[in-house]
C-alpha cells in the first residue's frame, strides 16, 4: 500500500512522508470529487426529467439550442421556414416548444458544469501523483469520459434519441461515477486501514467467504436491470406517440414483454441485495459498512415504492426519472460497499497478523526467560 514503508531505511520513509498530500489538498480533493458524484447524480435525475416529458428533442441540433446558444423564448425568434430547415436535416417533427427547449438547455448547462467538476477534481488529484498515482490516474479518466460523454450527447441529438446509443449513454454515466467514487477510496484506504473503527468487523472476524462475489453478482443484476429498463423507456415512448400521449391507462397493457422481465427480474435483484444488506449488518460494527448498507436498503425500498407507483399509477411521469436515479445510486452504493468489504478484509488481516505476531514474541519471551513489551511500549 503506497505510504506504508516496506524496509527500515530511514531515507525511503522521509521520502514517503514529504510525498503524502497536506491535510488541505488532501480535504479539496475530497469535497470536490463527492461534489462531482453529487454533481453527475443531479445530472442523470435530469437527463430521466428531460426523457419522461419528451424533451429529449427539445434542441434538434448541438451544441447549439436552434442555431443559438441561448436558445429562444418564442417561436418567434425563429426563421419563418425553422420546420423546413430541420426537417431538411432529418427531423420533420421539428416543432419549437419552450418548456422541451429550455428543459434540455438547462440539463446541457449541467452537463457543462459537471465537466467544470470533473476537472477541478483532476486538478486537485495532482497533489496525490507520487503518493498516490492511481489517483491522479483514475481522475484522468475520468475527465476523458465526460468528454466522450459529452460527444455521445451529441450523437443522441443526431440519431434523433437511437435506443441503442441513449443505453451506451446511461451506462457510461455509471462508469464515469464509479471511476470518481473509486479515487475517492483510493485517497482515504491508507487512512481507514489506519484506523482500525473505521472498518473492523465484530470481533475482526473474517466476512464469509464469497461476500464480495455476492456484492459483484448484485452489481452485475442492477446494470442488467438498468439495461432494461431502458427498453422499456423506449417502448413507453413508443406507445406513447402511437397514442398520440392519451389513454394513459391503456399503455402498460400494450407495452412487450421486455415490461414483464424488467418487472420479474426485480425479485432475484432484490433478494441478493438484501442478502448483502443483511451480511453487513449483522458483521459489522463500524459505521462506515452500516451506513452504506442502511442507505442501499432505503434506496431499495424506494426502487420498490416508485416502480410498484408506476403499474398501480399508470406510469405517472414523476416516477419514471426517480426509479432510474434511484437505480443508479443503488450502483454507487454497491461499489462503496464493495471496496469497503474490501479494506475490511485486509483490516481484517492485519489485525490478526499483529495478534499473531504479538502472541508469537511473548511465547518467544517466556521461552528464554525474557518478556516482551507489548507494542507500542517504551
Amino acid at each position: 500500500m503506497p505510504g506504508v514503508s516496506c524496509c527500515n531505511d530511514p531515507a525511503t520513509d522521509a521520502a514517503l512522508r514529504m510525498s503524502e498530500p497536506s491535510a488541505s489538498a488532501r480535504r479539496r480533493f475530497l469535497w470536490c470529487a463527492a461534489g462531482t458524484v453529487a454533481t453527475i447524480y443531479a445530472l442523470i435525475l435530469v437527463g430521466g426529467i428531460v426523457r419522461a416529458s419528451g424533451a429529449g428533442m427539445g434542441c434538434p441540433d448541438w451544441p447549439t439550442c436552434f442555431g443559438q446558444w441561448i436558445p429562444p423564448v418564442s417561436e418567434t425568434e425563429l426563421p419563418a421556414n425553422y420546420q423546413e430547415i430541420y426537417a431538411e436535416r432529418g427531423y420533420a417533427e421539428t416543432r419549437f416548444n419552450v418548456r422541451k427547449t429550455w428543459t434540455e438547455y438547462l440539463n446541457r448547462l449541467l452537463g457543462a458544469f459537471t465537466g467544470l467538476t470533473i476537472l477541478a477534481t483532476l486538478c486537485f488529484a495532482w497533489p496525490f501523483r507520487r503518493h498516490e498515482p492511481a489517483v491522479l490516474g483514475l481522475s484522468v479518466a475520468g475527465f476523458v469520459l465526460v468528454g466522450v460523454q459529452g460527444w455521445l450527447g451529441s450523437v443522441v441529438v443526431a440519431t434523433n434519441l437511437h435506443t441503442g446509443i441513449i443505453t451506451l449513454h446511461m451506462l457510461l454515466a455509471q462508469v464515469i461515477v464509479g471511476i470518481v467514487i473509486v479515487a475517492l477510496w483510493r485517497a482515504e484506504r491508507e487512512r481507514m486501514a489506519n484506523d482500525a473503527a473505521t472498518l473492523a468487523t465484530r470481533a475482526n472476524e473474517p466476512l464469509p467467504s464469497g461476500t464480495r462475489l455476492l456484492l459483484v453478482a448484485a452489481m452485475s443484476a442492477g446494470l442488467l436491470q438498468l439495461v432494461v429498463g431502458t427498453q422499456v423507456r423506449e417502448a413507453v415512448d413508443l406507445v406513447a406517440r402511437a397514442s398520440e400521449h392519451v389513454d394513459r391507462h391503456l399503455w402498460i397493457a400494450a407495452l412487450p414483454r421486455v415490461y414483464d422481465v424488467h418487472k420479474w427480474l426485480a425479485l432475484p435483484t432484490v433478494a441478493v441485495n438484501g442478502w448483502v444488506i443483511w451480511l453487513v449488518l449483522t458483521r459489522f460494527d463500524a459505521p462506515l459498512p452500516r451506513r452504506l448498507a442502511i442507505a442501499l436498503a432505503a434506496l431499495l425500498l424506494g426502487t420498490i415504492a416508485v416502480g410498484t407507483s408506476m403499474e398501480r399509477l399508470n406510469l405517472p411521469m414523476f416516477a419514471q426519472p426517480l426509479h432510474l436515479w434511484f437505480g443508479s445510486m443503488i450502483f454507487g452504493l454497491q461499489l462503496a460497499m464493495l471496496l469497503v468489504i474490501g479494506g475490511a478484509g485486509r483490516a481484517s488481516a492485519m489485525a490478526t497478523g499483529r495478534a499473531t505476531g504479538q502472541a508469537t514474541g511473548q511465547a518467544t519471551g517466556q521461552a528464554t526467560g525474557h518478556a516482551t513489551p507489548p507494542v507500542g511500549a517504551s
